[in-house]
């Protein structure tokens, strides 16, 4: 369900960001076309009253200050030949009309036999532009919850073929798991006889090996799925004898690859479950031992709470290799499980987890004492 989580997650802001950007832009011409038809509008009120004004030949009147000419909030100023002659303000503009500082400049030139007439005209729109904000700003809002409420929808329709896979998926899981408990179970009842009857052979010790690995399989899939919902036994447990123990555990494997392990365990006691801590040890040596390549070494310390497992190397993709069903190498085999239930089982305890390359080495390390 994670992953459905994550997808919808991305979807829903993959589809509100573009969709919002669309509107924003959608928005932003609004504006520049209601901006446009609000100075129109006002060029064409201030041209029809002074056309009326000088229709009653009241220009000269104009000139000379005698009659004023009044438009509802708007301010004027008069030059003359480019020349300041009175006014409101006193200020000219080269543009037939400007805006700037959410007011509109308009300009009107005359011929006379005096010369060269300019008429500028300042008014405040400051209340319109704040209207059509205030317009956009509420459509943004309502455009907003409404793209979130149909992104969730669709979002839901896209991705219920995933969530039936995922389902799928853990359901098939779930058998496996219970299906290979039992034969499992037997398969390791009947290897310890075998080895109390003295009967020691290499075909029981690769039998032994492949239940071993068929068992960690089977555990790392149980802890995936029940991991919440496990009950745990905490208990003091020497580390370098338990990791001196699991050891054991891969000696065919390291065999077969001929590996040197160099160890330098000292004695650390903590308290944890005895199957997260075996799952935490086998998991970190498996990774070692199945990435080391043949006749290397494998450099085992524990010292001052302090577990690191040090191995000839790259990891290329650290970001991503804690990560569920992650691989480094498809070609080692595996689920790509065990890092990531490593730093599962670290995240319960709060112990401080790292994995990192160093010069031609992977390095990983557990910090027992780091609560």
């Amino acid at each position: 369900m994670l992953a459905e989580k994550k997808s919808l997650k991305r979807f829903l802001l993959v589809y509100i960001l573009s969709t919002m950007f669309l509107i924003a832009v959608g928005e932003w011409f609004y504006y520049k076309l209601a901006l446009h038809s609000v100075i129109k509008n006002d060029i064409m009120t201030i041209q029809k009253e002074l056309s009326n004004f000088l229709k009653d030949k009241k220009f000269k009147l104009l000139i000379d200050r005698q009659v004023p000419f009044k438009i509802d909030d708007t301010k004027y100023a008069v030059f003359v030949n480019g020349e300041f002659m009175y006014g409101d303000f006193n200020k000219n503009i080269n543009e037939p009309f400007l805006v700037k500082d959410n007011k509109l400049y308009y300009k009107k030139i005359l011929f006379k036999r005096w010369g060269k007439i300019e008429i500028i005209f300042e008014k405040s729109i400051k209340k319109e532009v704040e209207n059509i904000k205030k317009e956009l700003l509420v459509f943004a809002v309502f455009a907003f919850l409404f793209v979130c409420i149909i992104a969730f929808i669709l979002g839901k329709i896209f991705l219920r073929p995933m969530r039936d896979v995922i389902n799928n998926l853990e359901s098939f899981i779930r058998d496996t798991t219970h299906e290979m408990n039992t034969p499992i179970s037997v398969i390791l009842s009947n290897i310890e006889i075998l080895k109390m009857k003295n009967v020691p052979s290499k075909e029981l010790k690769r039998i032994e090996n492949a239940a071993f690995r068929l068992s960690k399989i089977f555990k790392d899939l149980t802890f995936v799925r029940l991991h919440h919902q496990q009950k745990r036994d905490i208990v003091k447990v020497d580390l370098a004898e338990f990791i001196q123990n699991r050891l054991v555990m891969f000696e065919t494997q390291i065999e077969n690859k001929n590996i040197k392990i160099i160890k330098n365990l000292h004695n650390e006691i903590i308290e944890i479950d005895k199957e997260d801590l075996t799952r935490l040890i086998d998991n970190i040596l498996s990774n070692a031992i199945k990435y080391s390549s043949p006749n290397k070494e494998i450099f085992i310390n524990l010292k001052d709470g302090v577990f690191s497992v040090v191995n000839e190397g790259e990891i290329k993709n650290l970001k991503e290799i804690t990560k569920k069903f992650v691989r480094e190498n498809s070609s080692e085999g595996g689920f790509g499980l065990g890092l990531f239930i490593v730093k599962e089982i670290c995240k319960r305890y709060g112990f401080d987890f790292e994995i990192k390359n160093q010069e031609n080495f992977v390095k990983v390390s557990i910090n027992f004492k780091s609560e």
